[in-house]
């Protein structure tokens, strides 16, 4: 019942997005489903019951979505002006890849949580604590809320946004990720009985933080034309922007990879109970 749920919750976001940003998608006959099928396929392999998909195979289903997708903006213009502008194909990629791993974050603390009232001293709340955060990522892709912080602060102060402050909303996203490693450190005990997990997270973080520098510099294009004229501070302004999306799936990918190869791991030590308490 879990993974249906989560696919039934999945499709519906996908849909409401999709009728959103219809006027862009219909011009490109909607081919931006065909990634996300392929991760609603991912979505049920990962969560039903049973066995989760092997690590290896898990990263590189993600890895040819996301070129696919990429692709997709790259060289079919028609579903935006510029690649990799907001609401794009790559936007509901990200945004679905927070949403499936907000979801097998869940699952690996059903299975890992005691019987009991929920307690945060208890180390698996750490799964619970991990999914909450997926899942405020994932609105945070959707209906920017970093962003709107920004604009807010420059409003309640009633400043002007200059070329550093302007970039307080970039920053906010690198707050997001060192909250996590704190959060990560203070349930090292149970995050350290994944190690594959915990490699791949270090992974993820590495990628998040070359997103968060990318996207501060190019966050405006006056770094770059100061110094290296008009010319090449715009191609390299440009560059920026895509190369904060590219970083920014990138470390998606190992944060979702890290998560399943935790849940393959915790489905591992249930049966593993199951048949010692049977024996």
């Amino acid at each position: 019942m879990y993974a249906k749920n989560c696919l039934i919750l999945l499709t519906i976001f996908l849909s409401l997005i999709t009728c959103r940003n219809a006027q862009y998608f219909a011009h490109g006959y909607f081919l931006h489903l065909l990634p996300m099928l392929v991760l609603c396929g991912v979505a049920w392999a990962t969560l039903r019951e049973g066995t989760p998909p092997k690590t290896t195979r898990m990263f590189w289903i993600l890895v040819v979505t996301a070129v696919a997708s990429f692709a997709m903006e790259l060289f079919f213009q028609i579903y935006k002006r510029k690649p990799f502008d907001e609401h794009g194909v790559v936007t509901i990629l990200s945004f679905t890849q927070l949403l499936l791993t907000c979801f097998v974050s869940f699952d690996i603390w059903r299975q890992r949580r005691k019987a009991g009232p929920l307690r945060l001293k208890d180390d698996s709340t750490i799964w619970l604590i991990i999914a909450l955060g997926f899942a405020y990522l994932a609105a945070d892709e959707e209906i920017l809320l970093h962003e709107g912080a920004g604009h807010s602060f420059h409003k309640l102060l009633g400043l002007a946004e200059t070329a550093w402050s302007s970039r307080l909303d970039d920053m906010l996203v690198g707050v997001y990720g060192v909250i996590g490693i704190i959060v990560l450190w203070l349930y090292r005990r149970e995050i350290c009985r994944f190690p594959l997990c915990l490699r791949l997270l270090k992974v993820g973080f590495v990628a998040l933080l070359f997103s968060v520098v990318a996207d501060g510099l190019s966050h405006r294009p006056d770094l770059f034309v100061s110094l290296l004229g008009r010319e090449q501070g715009m191609l390299f302004y440009e560059l920026g922007e895509s190369a904060d999306e590219i970083f920014k799936i990138i470390g998606e990918i190992f944060f979702l990879t890290g998560l399943s190869s935790g849940l393959l791991h915790a489905k591992m030590d249930a049966a593993s109970q199951r048949t010692a308490a049977q024996a």
